[in-house]
Order: C-alpha cells, then sequence, then structure tokens
C-alpha cells in the first residue's frame, strides 16, 4: 500500500473540513479534534492510503453512536472504547482488520476513525461511504447485503456488544435502544468488509477532499471572506445572508426536527431552513433552492465558523451556504436515502452546488 501519512498539523484542517460537511449535525469535530490532535503528538502520524491500493483484506468502518447529539460532551470518553471496538471486532470474526474506513467525513464522525487507526497502528482508507453526514445507519452507497453481519461497539466503562446478522435498518433499531443502557455514547463498527467489495462502494478521495476545504475555510476565515467569496472559494453556492428571527423545534418521527427563518441583510427576502439533525433544505421566499444530499451550512456572519442545529438561536447572525456532494448521492438508486423525503420533507431534491465534489475551486 502507498500512502499519505498525517500529522499534527493536518487535524485542523481536517477539523475545521468535516465540521462544514456535518451540515450542522454529526457532532462537534472540534472535540474529536482535540482527541485526535492527543494521539498525534510527539510527531507521531498515521498512514492513508488510496482506495485503488485496497488489494486484499478486511475493512473496518469505524464511527460512533449517541443516543443524543449532546451525549459525547456530556459524557467522558475513556480514551480506549475505538481500540476496543476494532479489538473486539477482531476476535469475534477471527481476522485482522487491514485498514480502519471511515463511514462519514462530516462532523465528529470524520474524526474517529483517525483516532482509532493512530492509537492501534493502522492506515485510514481516503474515502467514506456517506460524502458528508447524515443521522441514519443506512443512509450510505453500501448496498443492503454489504450491512448484514457483525455490527460491534463498546463503550467507556469497558462494556462492549456485539450484534450480529442484521442489517442496518435492524441494526438502527437494536443499537439506538442499547445506547441507553450503555451510558448514551459509544464507539460503533459497521460489518467488516473485504476490501475488493470496500473499493467497489467507497466514495474515492472524501478525505483529501475535506483536507483542502478545511485549509480553504481557513484561509477564508483569516483573510476576512464575506459569506459569498467564502463560498466560491469552498467550490459552493451563496444562499444568503442576514439574522435568525425565529427557530422553531419540534420532535419528528425519528429525530429533532426544526425550522429557522432568516431575515436577510437587505431586509427584503426571508430563508427558511429546515433540519433535522441536519440542515436538510433552504426554501428563498417560499422556492426551494437546495436540499440533501447537499451539504447546507449556516456559519456565524462574524466568524464563518460552522453551527450546529442545536445551537443556533434568534438572533444570530448567519451565512448559508451550499456544498456539493459526491456525484454518487444524487444517483437514482441512492438518492432515496438522502433526499429531503428521507429526512420527512415533502419535497423533490434541488441540487444547487453543480460543480463536482472532485472540482472545488481553490484560493487563487
Amino acid at each position: 500500500m502507498t500512502a499519505t501519512f498525517l500529522g499534527l498539523d493536518d487535524v485542523d484542517a481536517l477539523r475545521r473540513g468535516a465540521s462544514l460537511l456535518g451540515s450542522g449535525g454529526g457532532g462537534d469535530a472540534q472535540l474529536s479534534g482535540l482527541w485526535l490532535a492527543k494521539e498525534l503528538t510527539d510527531g507521531r502520524r498515521l498512514r492513508m492510503v488510496d482506495t485503488d491500493e485496497l488489494a486484499d483484506g478486511w475493512v473496518l468502518v469505524l464511527c460512533a453512536a449517541g443516543s443524543t447529539a449532546s451525549v459525547a460532551v456530556e459524557k467522558l470518553p475513556a480514551g480506549d472504547e475505538l481500540s476496543r471496538c476494532v479489538a473486539m471486532a477482531e476476535k469475534y470474526l477471527g481476522v485482522t482488520m487491514d485498514a480502519i474506513g471511515l463511514l462519514e467525513i462530516g462532523g465528529s464522525n470524520a474524526l474517529f476513525p483517525f483516532i482509532a487507526a493512530a492509537q492501534m497502528g493502522k492506515p485510514v482508507v481516503d474515502g467514506d461511504l456517506m460524502g458528508r453526514a447524515f443521522s441514519r445507519l443506512d443512509q450510505t452507497v453500501a448496498a443492503r447485503e454489504d450491512l448484514i453481519g457483525a455490527w460491534v461497539c463498546a463503550e467507556a466503562h469497558g462494556a462492549a456488544m456485539v450484534v450480529d446478522g442484521v442489517d442496518a435498518h435492524a441494526a438502527e433499531r437494536v443499537l439506538r435502544g442499547a445506547l441507553t443502557g450503555l451510558g448514551g455514547w459509544a464507539a460503533l463498527a459497521y460489518p467488516a468488509i473485504r476490501a475488493p467489495r470496500y473499493r467497489e462502494i467507497v466514495l474515492p478521495g472524501t478525505v483529501t477532499a475535506a483536507l483542502e476545504l478545511g485549509r480553504q475555510h481557513r484561509i477564508g476565515s483569516e483573510t476576512g471572506d464575506d459569506g459569498a467569496a467564502l463560498a466560491d472559494r469552498l467550490g459552493g453556492v451563496f444562499l444568503g445572508q442576514g439574522t435568525v428571527l425565529e427557530v422553531y423545534r419540534y420532535t419528528g418521527k425519528a429525530f429533532a426536527s426544526g425550522s429557522v427563518a432568516v431575515r436577510t441583510a437587505d431586509g427584503q427576502h426571508v430563508l427558511r431552513v429546515e433540519m433535522q439533525n441536519e440542515y436538510t433544505m433552504v426554501l428563498h421566499d417560499g422556492e426551494v433552492v437546495a436540499t440533501a444530499p447537499d451539504v447546507v451550512c449556516l456559519l456565524d456572519a462574524h466568524t464563518l465558523q460552522a453551527i450546529q442545529t442545536s445551537q443556533v438561536r434568534r438572533g444570530h447572525e448567519v451565512v448559508a451556504l451550499a456544498l456539493p456532494v459526491p456525484d454518487r448521492l444524487w444517483e437514482p438508486d441512492v438518492l432515496h436515502r438522502f433526499g429531503p423525503r428521507a429526512h420527512g420533507l415533502d419535497a423533490d431534491p434541488t441540487r444547487a452546488a453543480q460543480r463536482s465534489f472532485a472540482q472545488r475551486r481553490v484560493a487563487r
């Protein structure tokens, strides 16, 4: 396997990129970024391999799951949950995991596979199964049969659990229910996938793209970009800027949901941003202008930092923009998992960010 080596200097860019691709959900990447930075002190580095280099062996897709979006902040980790999760999967299956895969490149979950890889001396694959952050275990580009097998989770106090022979929908019900009894937060491993099959289904290059996204966000923040300039720098679409007038929250069928009303800075228009864990749709004066699977971001207009759906408040001055995702997410056979109806919204998918994920602009 040829590899790129990532070190402490890369953590900030990865954290920034993951925060943007979290689309307001996925947890606070600041905390997982601090954890990863701790693992990469003293000059330590970890290997990242291209998907084309996966010739044989096994890939273990790793993330973390919580009973609520804030529980990972409220419950301190022990520090070894991720490595114990990998070790339990290897012990149960009787195989060695040759590489660690990412479930999602958005939110805090984007950084947990790197932490596990640093702890266990394994490489991480430059790719993921979501292209951003989504809430459900089945919202991936993997086929149903790829996600039937042994699901493993490990929590802070030493407990571990294996749920074998179920698909992602059943795992969603069983594991989320069990999380309450396990303290609300645990490291989670998807069923291990043979490397040749993982190479066929993974979205390649998404880690590299997230790193570049984070670097450009840092440059834009340091040079004082306004919302439109930052959107252009990131290869996205500027949707508007203004002040939050109202935040309405309610309990949806599966997750916390809500709607954010934003009056534009010129006072002439209203943006409405729908959310369900992540921001899922934007309407401009009642017309749909962007929906998932594109990444909808609300950023603080002064700091340009991503605002989580749980943190947006009345009076916030915000920038709204849309970032592109891999073209694969817009293909008909998987779009139903990611589009607005997958989030409980009766609307057709609307692609605001037309440029390919791989064609994001860099600073001139």
